[in-house]
């Protein structure tokens, strides 16, 4: 399934940007913000759906995920600004956005900082400010404790040793597993290989890119979401235990006409199950 779609373009600070893409590259185009850890090849999963619905995917890696170079002391207002190079690049004037996971709060900041450019942002089980202690009650003890850290001790050098811990995991189908919902077990057992795939990808250049992401998600994300004015949808699974119904039920509070559709038995994988009704709600 995974498709190694390594695409290249400079960015005017000098930079270059790693992407894939896949579906329909003459399709309506809708931009894929992987989730943590993750990378550009997850978009891999969607290029038969995508190419039956007229969607040309484009999945960027974030610096330092992937092939992207690293951005030194980046935030998450900084990735809009990537993506709109992207999209002139590629001649695209109007795009949907998908945040999925991790990739969530950056659909966020892309519907607050350019709405203008933007048709649809769907956030997909997508990670809410963690530095808001009630948005962690849902979660297992152990996620709990694992966050409630960041709010008590250095963020950064934390951030960097949990990166550090999970990527000497990779080498353990197992320990994915660990923190599905029983919903998602069987679907990760089946995509074992290739989500394996796609997360050493994220650690290719190392731990310094991931590690910066789990700064900002737990970090004031410095922009307001009532302020956000573009579409937004939201999906989540009432059963994840990786991202609880709560943090949906939060931006569904917090971003004016944001609509919430909850999956009554199902987990953090209905980006992939639901990808049809997902992406044809994106574009239509």
């Amino acid at each position: 399934m995974i498709v190694n779609n390594n695409k290249l373009i400079p960015l005017s600070d000098g930079r270059k940007l790693a992407y894939a893409e896949h579906g329909d590259l003459k399709g309506k185009p809708l931009f894929f913000l992987h989730g943590w850890p993750g990378s550009r090849l997850r978009s891999a999963f969607y290029h038969t759906i995508a190419k039956k619905l007229h969607i040309r995917i484009i999945s960027p890696d974030r610096p330092g995920f992937g092939r992207s170079d690293y951005q030194k002391n980046r935030t998450l207002l900084d990735y809009p600004d990537d993506v709109l190079e992207l999209a002139d690049t590629l001649h695209i004037k109007k795009f949907a956005v998908m945040g999925v996971s991790g990739g969530g709060s950056y659909a966020a900041a892309c519907a607050y900082k350019i709405p203008n450019r933007i048709t649809k942002v769907g956030i997909v089980v997508g990670v809410a400010p963690m530095y808001m202690p009630d948005l962690l009650s849902k979660m297992p003890w152990l996620y709990r404790m694992t966050w409630a850290c960041y709010f008590k001790f250095p963020v950064s050098s934390y951030a960097g040793s949990l990166t550090q811990y999970i990527h000497s995991k990779l080498g353990n189908p197992f320990y994915y597993l660990s923190f599905l919902a029983n919903s998602d077990q069987k679907l990760a057992k089946k995509y074992r290989r290739e989500f394996t795939t796609i997360t050493k990808e994220a650690f290719r250049q190392g731990i310094v890119g991931p590690a910066r992401d789990l700064v900002l998600y737990t970090t004031d994300w410095e922009f307001d979401l009532k302020k956000i004015r573009a579409k937004v949808f939201l999906r989540y699974g009432a059963g994840d235990k990786n991202v609880p119904l709560v943090m949906g039920k939060y931006f569904e509070k917090q971003i004016p006409g944001s609509r919430l559709t909850v999956y009554p038995n199902e987990g953090h994988l209905i980006s992939i199950t639901h990808a049809e009704e997902i992406f044809k709600e994106l574009v239509k």
